[in-house]
């Protein structure tokens, strides 16, 4: 490896170290190449694949392997070179536990696991002429001036743990080290070596912790005032600021002379001001208000101790700052509390715009009734805590009595002061209370007189009127109480399923014998009639009919019948529910009958009424854990479900007909998205029976012939399924694709013109 011996040869290595290590998303180099741009979830595999393609690259790797490294996330403002993408590449490997290797006499690069990628022959110290520089390396060192001992001692600083290694081949001056490491670090150990392995001077290695900055930012800075130093007296002084791996502080690497004046420039570095947490309490405007103006005029810009918290439950506004900041807002607030001594009631108006403004005021009308809503609160005390890790209680305003005010007395000599009530004393701020409303036992303060409310139903909006304090806390409660409620698809499945069988098998037998006195036995059960003049008739009936017939002797009828019903009867009404809403839907048929009313005279028939038929359903939803999106994966239903239907006719007009029905009524906890079944019922009936001879039919096989059977079997079902889609899209896109999908089915367009294509001629 050629490596620039000169002192600025070496500040050139290192910058180029940090420019290779830094965020590629902040890089501000100019870029010759073509960019590229990378946002979002990329998977690792892809990335390599994408470098290969980019720099023309052979690279080896085992897909498996990488598949198992997942994705990575790339929020990247701006495109990137192919460099950078390498770069980039090489340190989402060494992330997961990967890095490329390039074996001298090879031409591909290979991703290996870092742990084994010293033992797979990554030796090469670059590429060849034009090529990147694999993710780890391996590069033997040999020392000048230093013991090799003392410069492996130094560069293991900087050498990533447990991967790096700095192994010492030959002892003495002029010995020679191996450095194993990613890439990055490699540059970074042999600049360092480079700084070390001087002849002039003593050369110190000193680590330097920091506490209020990383050490990233020390080491910036302290370049910073270097640069600044040597532009403005000409004399560089010897010396470098690198940071540690984790940033807890910097390695000092200077002459000894000038260890001192390095030191004492961190320490001057590595200071800030302490910062304090102080709740303050506006009296006149709303806490929200008067915070948004702080932030404004107060709050310095990228300053992480600054933290302010609004506290809407008690008026208060919570701010961890410096002291100098801290006295900017006393000042502004107590300039913001000298307002004229007449009360000021202002009033805002809500508009409502998912609820009805009238739920909304009975709610609000109860909390204030109850006293949970106050204009008054007393001043809280709040624990506030330092950069140097003390503590105490402050608030603003301050607690103490001012001259003239009397000061309560309480157990343990301790006394409690709230803010004065309006129209008080001006000479007097704070007037004390004998009970502070954050004691036990303190009695809610109504606050009817301090607040109105009004609602204008045309456009569904509350106007109040009342302390700027409980304005602010109206303003949040809205928030949470106005908020629009998910609605529900429910789709009720009713099928009933009916099979029925049924078999007649009979035989007749009829003998007339005789002269003048004729005699006739026979054995009837139905199957024939006679005519007018005696003849055996068998009828037409349904089923096999046989009929043996010698008029005027003997006849023989025999019938069988089987009979088989299946039947099926589906019902699936539709019904959109809000959240916490009663929806019904009714589809019922009046069948009507007559009413007769007899007399000695004359008999009247006139309407006697009706009776319903039909599907009725009646659904309440109510969404279990959460409304908002993507909370809440099932509901609470209270459903009543009846299903009837007419199964015959009347028995006379004055009645009305038989009527069958079936009706489930429940609450139950159903999945969204699920089809499930709710209730049921099944029957089954059979039924058997036989007319015989007395003694003859008892008789074996010939007894049939003296026989009529007649087997029934019926089994019926009734099932009850639900289905509950809950619809939370904000632009209701969910609702629009049902209704696209069900308007074609009942012949509804969507109302678009329809664009035919024509020839033009």
């Amino acid at each position: 490896m050629n490596r620039p011996s000169s002192p600025l040869s070496a500040w050139w290595m290192y910058a180029q170290t940090l420019l290779l290590t830094a965020s590629v998303a902040l890089a501000q180099v100019p870029r010759s190449n073509p960019s590229i741009d990378l946002s979002g979830q990329v998977d690792v595999a892809r990335l390599v694949d994408l470098s290969s393609q980019r720099l023309k690259l052979n690279i080896e790797y085992d897909a498996t392997a990488l598949k198992a490294l997942g994705q990575v996330t790339l929020r990247l403002e701006a495109g990137i070179s192919d460099e950078e993408l390498w770069t980039l590449t090489n340190r989402v490997l060494i992330a997961r536990g990967f890095s490329t290797v390039r074996v001298p006499g090879r031409s591909a690069y290979t991703v290996v696991k870092l742990a084994d990628a010293a033992a797979s022959g990554g030796v090469a110290e670059s590429g060849q002429a034009g090529e990147p520089i694999a993710g780890f390396r391996v590069a033997a060192v040999r020392s000048k001036h230093r013991p090799v001992k003392e410069l492996s001692e130094a560069i293991s600083k900087v050498l990533s743990k447990p991967g790096g290694s700095a192994i010492v081949l030959k002892e003495g001056v002029e010995g020679l080290i191996l450095i194993a490491d990613t890439s990055p670090r490699v540059e970074q150990a042999l600049s360092l070596i480079d700084l070390l392995d001087i002849a002039a001077g003593q050369i110190t290695t000193e680590e330097v912790p920091v506490r209020n900055y990383t050490g990233q930012q020390i080491a910036t800075l302290a370049a910073q005032v270097a640069a600044k130093r040597e532009l403005l007296s000409g004399e560089k002084l010897s010396g470098e600021i690198l940071p540690l791996p984790d940033n807890s502080g910097v390695l000092l690497v200077c002459e000894s002379k000038s260890a001192q004046y390095w030191k004492d420039l961190i320490a001057s570095l590595d200071k800030r001001d302490r910062s304090d947490t102080v709740t303050y309490s506006p009296k006149v405007f709303p806490a929200k208000d008067v915070a948004k103006l702080v932030e404004q005029t107060i709050k310095i810009a990228n300053d992480d101790r600054w933290k302010l918290v609004i506290d809407d439950l008690t008026g208060s506004i919570i701010i961890t700052a410096t002291p100098a900041q801290h006295e900017q807002i006393r000042a502004l607030i107590e300039r913001l509390d000298l307002t004229p001594g007449t009360p000021r009631r202002p009033m805002r108006s809500f508009v409502i715009r998912n609820r009805p403004v009238r739920e909304i005021q009975s709610i609000l009308d109860q909390l204030i009734q109850s006293g949970m809503l106050a204009a008054e609160a007393g001043t809280p005390i709040n624990t506030a805590t330092n950069s140097s890790g003390s503590t105490g209680t402050t608030a603003w305003p301050p607690t103490t009595a001012p001259p003239g005010a009397v000061q309560p007395t309480t157990a343990a000599g301790s006394s409690s002061f709230v803010q004065p009530e309006r129209g008080s004393n001006p000479s007097v701020p704070f007037a004390p209370r004998t009970q502070s409303p954050y004691l036990p036992g303190a009695a809610p303060k109504s606050a009817g007189s301090d607040v109105s409310l009004s609602a204008d139903e045309g456009t569904n909006t509350l106007i109040a009127m009342g302390e700027p304090r409980l304005l602010s806390q109206i303003e949040t409660l809205l928030q949470t109480l106005d908020v629009r409620q998910p609605q529900v698809m429910l789709e009720v499945l009713i099928v009933s399923l009916s099979d029925s069988q049924t078999l007649d098998l009979g035989v007749e037998l009829e003998k007339l014998s005789g002269g003048e006195t004729r005699t006739r036995v026979a054995s009837l059960f139905g199957l024939s009639t006679r005519d007018a003049n005696g003849n055996v008739t068998a009828g037409n009936g349904l089923g096999f009919t046989g009929t043996v017939l010698n008029p005027g002797d003997f006849s023989v009828v025999l019938r069988a019948l089987k009979t088989l019903n299946n039947g099926r009867s589906v019902s699936m009404p539709r019904i959109l529910v809000t959240n916490n809403q009663q929806g019904t839907l009714d589809s019922v048929l009046e069948q009507p009958f007559a009413s007769t009313n007899a007399s000695n005279t004359v008999t009247t028939t006139s309407f006697g009424g009706s009776k319903p038929a039909g599907t009725q359903i009646s659904l309440k939803p109510q969404i279990q854990g959460g409304t908002t999106s993507g909370s809440g994966d099932h509901l609470l239903l209270d459903y009543n479900v009846s299903l009837s239907a007419f199964v015959g006719a009347a028995a006379n007009d004055s009645l009305p007909p038989p009527r069958q029905e079936n009706k489930l009524q429940s609450v139950a906890s159903l999945p969204d998205g699920h089809t499930v079944v709710v209730g049921g019922i099944e029957l089954n009936s059979e039924g058997k029976a036989t007319n015989q001879v007395p003694g003859l039919g008892a008789i074996p096989v010939l007894g049939e012939l003296f026989k009529s059977r007649s087997n029934t079997a019926s089994h019926s079902r009734f099932y009850v399924f639900i289905r509950a889609n809950i619809l939370r899209a904000k632009g209701y896109e969910d609702l629009k694709y049902i209704s696209a999908v069900a308007a074609p089915q009942a012949g509804i367009d969507g109302g678009w013109p329809v664009v035919e294509p024509q020839v033009m001629r």
